[in-house]
């Protein structure tokens, strides 16, 4: 797939799991045709991907050119005056249309976004003479100070363009919450539009340009959307990766960043994390010295200057959220409840008991708008109900926070957080060691990253023995240079899913790429049904891929039947069973 829009998580490799959620919200962007999908809000806490799914979701809408016209923004974290965020919002979209009609990129990264005669040229000389009368509707109510009119011009634009032309468009707006934060009326900034996302109450309804919005700040973006905009949005939050996920994401995170793991301490970090992304990205590239992720000791010893030293990104992170409460809550009775809600982070605590419990000097009424304050900051969360209330579901977010505030309120030594992330990854540890046991676990869950890392690392030095490995390799075969060594999964970009263990693309056009297929499984051999099988998927992956010189690899550790043997050695795909191939 072509990128259109440059991702901010760099490399689109890097992109990693979330395959439920464009799953879902590819289907959502489907049924726009059917005119059946509610604008949607997508939920989570900053650096937990919102961004990278809304860009990638852009990035397939736009290649995909299904009917569904994409448009994405983001609103700016910085003060600006409403008449120049309109001119901005509505060329965006101008120049984004452009692009989709025409496929041509280049209408992406448009520098003079302000040059209304530019956006008339542009669209003339591509034919697409029908978002004209928006550029010069933008213009003149800019132009003549017609403050109002211009932001109905440019709210309604994407449901007016799809109307006028028989389209459907989704909107994408990234940072939802700073519309009324950072917005002003005057050009001088001093007044604030802080009612203005109540514009969208109607045009939230469109089925035609449904909104798929989201914000960084759940509190303060559901306290928005509750207030201004009632029932407009249907709510998606956004959880942690699964674990398969997350493993997923330390080890393409690992061999990219060139921070080697070992299997014991990927999993390890994939459990320490929950399967936050942000975490797992932070311990890999964290810039503690020496760092060591390949032993337990050592990676204890990064997490821990994560936590406590502000030069890690995590710690760092989370200061940023507690900055933005300490209004709310510089006060011992403020961070004594934040740290009493952390310690039972595990259940719902009422007012009551916190009254109770710190014995607070304040009624229920002042204490409710305390930690209703402490909500909007996502320092905590509501319960299910206005009485309740708990700690974030987050080991790590506790650590922090005692790390900083704890010694204020009773004695404590910080060298307890140390302590306390030693017998976790003791805990850890021995459950590796339970499920190596049980379920065979390391050569069980990390055998396609075995043969991954094997491919990338040892394919050329270890040309000889892996051939003399593996059966029906071609005569002129060889282990080669790869420029890309992964999972393949073609379900995001395309209607009928392609998925494939081993995609290694060779650099040199001479040599032979591989699909490849991983089973170990204890008892069942490889069937002459499933070889049929994968030789349709490789055919699919190899015509995707647009693949000339490429074979076709099984490893089934348990073997093949006599149909499958036969069948693979006809067709020419490479099988084996030798587990040689995940030695280290």
């Amino acid at each position: 797939m072509k990128y259109a829009l440059k991702e901010r998580i760099g490399n689109p490799d890097l992109f990693t799991g979330r395959k439920e959620e464009l799953d879902f919200f590819l289907g959502w962007i489907r049924e726009i045709k059917e005119e059946k999908s509610r604008s949607t809000v997508i939920l989570a806490r900053r650096k937990m991907g919102k961004t990278a799914l809304l860009e990638r979701l852009f990035n397939i809408t736009f290649h995909n050119n299904n009917d569904v016209i994409p448009f994405y923004y983001e609103i700016k974290e910085t003060p600006m005056w409403v008449g120049d965020f309109c001119v901005d919002f509505s060329l965006t979209l101008v120049y984004q249309y452009i692009a989709f009609k025409t496929q041509k990129r280049v209408y992406l990264d448009i520098y003079e976004k302000g040059n209304f005669e530019r956006a008339r040229q542009i669209a003339r000389q591509e034919g697409i003479e029908n978002i004209i009368e928006l550029i010069d509707g933008v213009e003149y109510s800019f132009r003549n100070d017609q403050i109002d009119i211009l932001w109905n011009i440019a709210r309604e634009a994407p449901k007016n363009i799809a109307s006028r032309n028989n389209e459907f468009i989704v909107q994408m707006i990234d940072e939802f919450q700073f519309l009324n934060s950072r917005i002003y009326w005057d050009k001088d900034k001093k007044n604030l539009a802080e009612d203005i996302a109540g514009g969208y109450l109607s045009t939230a309804e469109s089925k035609i340009a449904p909104l798929l919005v989201s914000g960084s700040w759940v509190g303060w973006l559901m306290n928005l959307l509750m207030e201004l905009l009632p029932s407009r949005f249907r709510y998606y939050f956004i959880a942690n990766m699964p674990e398969e996920e997350a493993i997923e994401m330390v080890y393409k995170y690992s061999r990219f960043f060139n921070v080697p793991v070992t299997e014991e301490t990927a999993f390890s970090i994939a459990q320490i994390a929950e399967g936050s992304p942000f975490y797992i990205n932070a311990i890999i590239n964290s810039t503690y010295k020496p760092k060591d992720l390949t032993t337990l000791d050592g990676l204890a010893r990064t997490l821990e200057f994560e936590t406590l030293d502000m030069r890690g990104d995590i710690k760092f992170t989370w200061m940023e959220y507690v900055a933005s409460a300490l209004p709310r809550i510089n006060d011992k009775n403020g961070k004594n409840i934040v740290l009493y809600l952390c310690k039972h982070r595990d259940r719902e605590v009422t007012r009551k008991e916190l009254l109770e419990k710190l014995n607070l000097d304040m009624t229920d009424s002042e204490l409710e708008l305390k930690l209703k304050a402490l909500v909007n900051s996502d320092i905590i969360a509501q319960g299910t109900s206005n009485m309740r209330y708990r700690g974030v579901k987050d080991n790590i977010f506790d650590k922090v926070f005692r790390g900083v505030y704890e010694e204020e309120i009773r004695e404590f030594d910080i060298r307890e957080i140390g302590k306390e992330y030693n017998e976790e990854f003791k805990k850890l540890q021995a459950n590796y060691k339970n499920l190596l046991g049980k379920y065979n676990y390391q050569k069980g869950h990390y055998a396609e990253y075995a043969i991954l890392d094997c491919l990338l690392y040892h394919g050329r030095e270890r040309n000889e023995i892996l051939k003399s490995m593996t059966r029906n390799l071609p005569a002129n075969f060889n282990f080669c240079q790869y420029s890309k060594v992964w999972k393949y999964d073609s379900s995001m970009e395309y209607s009928t899913s392609f998925n494939a263990d081993i995609f290694a693309r060779a650099v040199e056009p001479g040599d032979y790429s591989i699909i490849g297929e991983v089973k170990n499984r204890d008892t069942k051999t490889f069937s002459l049904e499933e070889a049929k099988n994968f030789l349709i998927k490789f055919e699919a992956i190899r015509k995707l891929e647009n693949l000339e010189r490429v074979i076709g690899f099984i490893f089934s550790r348990k073997g093949f039947t006599e149909e499958a043997e036969e069948f693979c050695k006809e067709k020419g795909i490479a099988c084996t069973d030798d587990e040689r191939w995940l030695d280290k």
